[in-house]
């Protein structure tokens, strides 16, 4: 009984000192965390997703704008200014 007491105690002192040891997992992981620690974020405020979806918004207004600049080039955006009358020159 006194041998199983005394090899209880001493697996236990033997796991409690193999537990707390540092392991190399741990110090990779601090350092890819510290060597980025907002990856998903592209600015202060806006993370990859926000940032593309900003763009699309973007892209849709300049097409637009592309499109009215083309119709008052054309001389379309509004109509004729001429009157639909003939003029009679006497």
């Amino acid at each position: 009984m006194k041998n199983k007491a005394v090899l209880l105690l001493g697996s236990g002192l033997v796991l409690s000192m193999t537990a707390c040891s540092p392991t190399t997992t741990t110090d990779s992981q601090s350092k890819a965390i510290l060597s980025d620690l907002t990856p998903n974020m592209r600015g202060l405020a806006e993370n990859s997703q926000t940032e593309r979806a900003g763009i699309v918004v973007v892209n849709n207004a300049n097409d637009r704008q592309y499109i009215d600049d083309w119709r008052r080039a054309l001389l379309l955006d509004k109509p004729s200014v001429l009157s639909p009358y003939p003029v009679i020159d006497h």
